[in-house]
């Protein structure tokens, strides 16, 4: 699929980017991340770890800006910037003007793949990318015997499949792709 934006939504975005490159500078590559997952029955097999994604952040927070962009009473990462109160079409709009999404299997990896954004997306051992993944990301699977699972409920299969990604090898894709 696509996403397309208003001539409003695309405006408010180039003002936005315009004003970061200016505080920022506009040498970083620039990350869009989402740390979080949905808060309902069966994202708990989706969740890497809030503890993980920061040590994403602060070994790589002197080569990459990182956005997040949040709603509500989500928790924000430090050494990013971080755009509160964002619905999803602004935080897709703002994902469109950036270099890498890196987060969770869930709807912004749907939407960095529908705005042919590259992403380092972690699916564990949960759902198949081969399923629900697309060949611009790159998926971070763990196929065992158990893979994938699909447990609604907590599964210690998804859980020790997301133990076993280890930071650097996130370090490693992101800097992969970005050249960095």
């Amino acid at each position: 699929g696509e996403i397309f934006f208003s001539n409003e939504e695309l405006e408010n975005t180039n003002i936005l980017f315009n004003n970061i490159k200016s505080k920022f500078g506009s040498k970083k590559k620039i990350v869009h991340i989402e740390p979080n997952i949905k808060k309902s029955t069966g994202y708990i097999n989706r969740d890497w770890g809030f503890e993980k994604w920061q040590s994403v952040v602060n070994e790589l927070k002197d080569k990459i800006l990182f956005i997040q962009t949040s709603f509500n009473n989500q928790k924000i990462l430090k050494n990013v910037l971080n755009i509160n109160n964002t619905n999803f079409r602004i935080a897709c709009s703002l994902m469109s003007k950036t270099h890498l999404f890196i987060g969770a299997h869930g709807g912004m990896s749907h939407a960095a793949a529908a705005l042919n954004l590259k992403a380092v997306v972690i699916f564990g051992g949960f759902i198949n990318p081969k399923t629900l993944g697309y060949s611009i990301h790159k998926n971070i699977y763990i196929d065992d015997i158990l893979s994938p699972c699909g447990s609604k409920y907590e599964c210690d299969h998804c859980k020790k499949c997301l133990e076993s990604i280890k930071v650097k090898n996130i370090i490693y894709e992101i800097e992969k792709i970005l050249n960095v």
